[in-house]
């Protein structure tokens, strides 16, 4: 059993991330990770993982003691709604759930996000765990505190900084995953690999994900990085936590003319490989780690072609509601973001973005 502290400022909160294979049927959580939260627990999934693996957890709680109640929705990204998070309001106030509950969000980054945002404004802020149970969740949603929901103008446009006060890795989880999730999931860990370690893309090289060893170890190096990232920058003031953003410039865009029907992990494929183009446009990136980039997210066999639906034209206006306000984070290296003075991103001349976009339009 790995653990890690994050210890978070300005909150001066302490998360503790604990990874064990087997780790939510152990006796640690019903006797010493969940009982100190609260009084009351709301465990949240949508269906899929409540058939998969949410219903027989409750029932385990249950057995050993917890007062847990179980509540789920349906599985998507268009579930992170502002209608979606009224209705699950309603059915907490209705069961008189009040101040002395932790919420269980259990599922992949549309669940963290949605319940991370519930338990930040329920009676002005709940107890909060996270069990992810997809790739993508345990090494980025899941770990660092950004909560959020999307809008019709974008992704996360509404959104919190509250961290969990649990997070419980349990990479068993894995197991029921298609291999288009453990591509989704893959996505994230080259974003870490590119913009902060040059040992993680060596360690890419060769994916096993049929070796619990090596995915542990791939799982733990991935929180770490993102750990060192949240524990300077939490609430992205400093500017370093931009780094975490590399690719999601483009990603978001697409995720919104797509309507949130694209995969996450595809989005940021795809906008990792654009911003990697812009970087060497730039003349930041050498030609060689470009095509030594585009070469590893293209041996995952991301989807990388796009529907007719998204023109340059619509690209240009979906940048126009990104948060980060067009800017972008941009690689000098592999491991290795510019830091533009500590901002960590930067404004790109139009026609750069213009010649990366149309690159993109035509793969």
């Amino acid at each position: 059993m790995k653990r890690i502290v994050i210890g978070l400022q300005p909150q001066l909160k302490q998360v503790e991330t604990t990874l064990s294979h087997g780790l939510l049927f152990s006796p640690h959580v019903v006797a010493s990770a969940l009982p100190p939260l609260a009084s009351r627990f709301a465990l949240f999934c949508d269906h899929t993982v409540a058939s998969l693996i949410g219903n027989r957890w409750h029932a385990h709680l249950r057995e050993a003691g917890l007062p847990v109640e179980i509540f789920t929705f349906p599985s998507g990204e268009q579930e992170k709604s502002r209608n979606r998070l009224e209705e699950l309001q309603e059915l907490l106030f209705a069961q008189k759930f009040g101040k002395d509950t932790c919420m269980i969000a259990l599922g992949g980054g549309v669940t963290t996000d949605l319940i991370g945002y519930l338990a930040s404004t329920y009676c002005r802020g709940t107890a909060l765990v996270f069990a992810p149970t997809t790739l993508l969740g345990m090494v980025d949603a899941a770990i660092g505190g950004k909560t959020g929901i999307n809008t019709p103008y974008g992704k996360n446009l509404l959104g919190t900084f509250y961290p969990a006060d649990q997070v419980l890795l349990d990479p068993s989880l894995l197991s029921t995953l298609p291999l288009s999730e453990w591509t989704n999931g893959a996505a994230e860990v080259i974003k870490y690999a590119l913009i902060r370690s040059p040992q993680l893309f060596q360690m890419l090289r060769a994916w096993n994900i049929k070796d619990p060893a090596y995915l542990e170890r791939i799982l733990y190096e991935c929180i770490l990085i993102k750990a060192e990232v949240v524990e300077i920058d939490f609430e992205e003031k400093t500017g370093l936590r931009r780094i975490l953003n590399f690719g999601h410039t483009i990603a978001h865009a697409l995720e919104l003319l797509e309507n949130y029907t694209l995969p996450h992990g595809r989005a940021v494929a795809i906008g990792m490989l654009v911003e990697a183009y812009i970087s060497w446009k730039m003349g930041h990136l050498s030609r060689a780690a470009f095509e030594e980039i585009d070469a590893m997210i293209r041996s995952f066999a991301f989807a990388l072609h796009l529907s007719k639906q998204i023109t340059l034209e619509k690209m240009h206006a979906a940048l126009l509601f990104d948060k980060k306000n067009g800017r972008f984070v941009l690689l000098n290296g592999i491991g290795s973001v510019c830091p533009f003075n500590a901002e960590y991103c930067a404004l790109v001349p139009q026609e750069i973005v213009e010649d990366a976009l149309l690159w993109m339009l035509a793969q």
